[in-house]
């Protein structure tokens, strides 16, 4: 078995994870079970309170702390590009265990959304310890450590199988195809010249999400005298709209933006577009947590709305909103001021 440092670090950190998420999910089981049935919230003994807010300022550390195992991982196959046969980027990498690597894919993004609701969530309602906030919090805590641990058996079922001696295909083999799928849904969306109408449509969605938002930010229509099922509405709508942008936005990166940028007209490869043009590394990330920002905003309105006890829910939607608008934008720009130079 080949081992280098980011293979080394990935394998420490999903053994720790391992560790950790098994032993926060009994602890938060038992926790819930003891609120639940003693209702410590209407008791005036503060020793729980103060016990579990302790347990959930190690837990917060600890999530914080596993957030980098999303950036790690593509470090990790990065690093090994140059040790597997046939490789010329990360995709050539993924194709020695491609099922494990399309579910990594798919679990690492949805870790990090739901593990930064929590802990928006925990850090909206840290000062409050009204029971049903803490069990929601409890509930929530459990799927977040489940998919943790999730992530970490496959995470480490590609590392200890993975192995270097396979000799694999180049990117072009699948990504330049006539018949590859993003290409096959933008001429079923835009028609056969979908280059530039594509590009037209990138701009667009994004500048109607961006002013959206700013929109509904500025004129307070999620503030405080807002009711909270219109709150609930009006931010899963601006949500639904980032998905749409999000899907077109990923599709313009593959079929025109990528290429531009790499001044390779016909190759549409992600991964080549991080390693021949490295600021792509910023305006895609920029770009996810602009798109994540609307979605952890959603997520608290869902949660948290209706709960007395939380006051500040819209000032803390309408931080997600400047926050995303902000990633959105910087990402806009980058993509703009690159494509022009």
């Amino acid at each position: 078995m080949f081992v280098n440092t980011p293979f080394f670090l990935m394998l420490i950190i999903d053994l720790a994870s391992l560790v950790a998420g098994s032993c926060i999910i009994v602890f938060t089981l038992k926790s819930y079970i003891k609120w639940k049935k003693i209702n410590d919230f209407k008791s005036n003994d503060r020793q729980p309170g103060k016990r579990i807010n302790r347990a959930f300022f190690f837990i917060t550390l600890f999530l914080l702390i596993r957030q980098l195992s999303y950036p790690l991982f593509y470090l990790s196959l990065q690093s090994f590009v140059k040790y597997v046969e046939g490789a010329m980027c990360i995709y050539g990498v993924t194709q020695l265990l491609p099922g494990l690597c399309n579910f990594l894919e798919i679990i690492k993004p949805f870790c990090f959304f739901i593990t930064g609701l929590w802990l928006i969530f925990h850090f909206l309602t840290r000062k409050s310890m009204d029971g049903p906030l803490v069990l929601q919090k409890l509930m929530l805590l459990t799927g977040v450590c489940g998919c943790i641990i999730l992530n970490c058996f496959v995470d480490l079922n590609f590392l200890i199988n993975v192995d270097f001696q396979t000799s694999v295909t180049c990117c072009t083999i699948s990504t330049d195809l006539p018949d590859r799928l993003s290409a096959t849904i933008a001429r079923y969306l835009f028609g056969r010249r979908y280059d530039h109408l594509l590009l037209y449509f990138y701009y667009i969605i994004n500048f109607a999400l961006i002013g959206t938002a700013a929109y509904i930010q500025k004129f307070r229509k999620i503030d405080k005298a807002t009711k909270a099922a219109y709150r609930k509405k009006i931010t899963g709508l601006v949500f639904f709209l980032a998905l749409i942008n999000f899907f077109l936005t990923a599709l313009s990166i593959q079929e025109v933006i990528g290429p531009k940028l790499m001044k390779l007209p016909y190759h549409h490869c992600f991964y080549c577009l991080f390693q021949y043009v490295p600021v792509s590394c910023f305006m895609v990330t920029f770009f996810i947590f602009g798109t994540f920002g609307f979605g952890w905003a959603f997520g608290l309105e869902i949660m948290a709305s209706g709960k007395k006890t939380i006051k500040n829910l819209p000032d803390y939607t309408k931080k997600l909103y400047q926050f995303s608008i902000s990633c959105l934008t910087l990402s806009l720009t980058i993509i703009s001021l690159t494509l022009l130079w």
